[in-house]
C-alpha cells in the first residue's frame, strides 16, 4: 500500500466509522480533507506524514512518536489508532 492508498483508505474508514469528515478551511491544508476527532483534527497532510510511522511500527506507536509527526493533537490519537487497526487487519 503506498501512501495515496492509505490515506485514501484511511477516510473511507473513518467515514465508516461515523467520524465527521470536511475540507480545511484555512491555512496552507485549506482544500484538504480532514477528520473530526472531536477535540482535534487531522488533515490529508497529516495523514501522509503518519503513513511511515504506521508502515514501521503498525499501532504500537508511542504517544511520543505520533506527537513528533503531529505536534499538538494528543486527543486524536485514540481514533487514529482505532482506524488503523482496520485498515492493518
Amino acid at each position: 500500500m503506498d501512501s495515496k492508498e492509505y490515506v485514501d483508505t484511511f477516510f473511507d474508514i473513518a467515514k465508516e466509522m461515523g467520524y465527521n469528515i470536511g475540507r480545511c478551511k484555512r491555512g496552507s491544508a485549506r482544500g484538504q480533507k480532514q477528520i473530526d476527532f472531536g477535540n482535534k483534527k487531522l488533515h490529508e497532510g497529516h495523514i501522509r506524514k503518519l503513513y511511515p510511522l504506521i508502515m514501521e511500527k503498525g499501532i504500537e506507536f508511542s504517544y511520543d512518536d505520533f506527537d513528533e509527526l503531529v505536534p499538538g493533537r494528543p486527543c486524536a490519537v485514540k481514533g487514529f489508532k482505532e482506524i488503523n487497526k482496520k485498515i492493518l487487519k
